[in-house]
Order: structure tokens, then sequence, then C-alpha cells
């Protein structure tokens, strides 16, 4: 929870410690969706599509034949994001 800008100025162990809960969230995230595989994104700085600055990745369930859709300032819709969010809590607990 050290305060950082994005991975280019976060500390190592820093780095350490959110890989090792990306692994954990991804996980629960391919059992949550079955999904085939799982695409882990991190972006440093505006020109590489940053739009939150803090450091964190985005953990996004994979699907043969199904076109990445591109990354988006909207929003999702509240209530299918509570949805997915119940369903990988519930395959973390799994």
């Amino acid at each position: 929870k050290n305060p950082s800008r994005n991975l280019l100025d976060a500390a190592p162990a820093d780095i350490c410690a959110v890989m090792a809960t990306a692994q954990k969230v991804a996980r629960a995230v391919k059992r949550a969706f079955d999904a085939g595989g799982v695409l882990i994104m991190q972006f440093n700085e505006t020109p590489a599509g940053q739009t939150v600055f803090h450091f964190h990745v985005h953990v996004i369930p994979r699907h043969e034949g199904v076109p990445l859709a591109q990354h988006s300032r909207q929003m999702a819709d509240p209530a299918e994001l509570a949805e997915h969010a119940r369903m990988i809590r519930d395959a973390l607990d799994a």
C-alpha cells in the first residue's frame, strides 16, 4: 500500500507483492469466468494508456476466439460489476 504512480516508481518489494496478489486473483478470475486464459495488463504513463495514476494491474479473463476489447475510460454497468465481483470472491473462497 505504499504510494506510487505506476510500476516505474514502485519499490521492488511492492511490485513483488502486487504480482503475488495478481496471481491469486488471476487464478480466481480464470475459475469464476471459466476462462481459457487470463491476461494481466499494466499501463505506465498517459502515452501507454494509463488513466488511473496509482500502481495497479488489470486481470482480464480470456476466451478462445473472443476479440479483446479496447481499454476504455467508461465504467461498466454497476450491477454487472457487482455480479462479477461476487463471482470472483466466490472463486477466491473455493
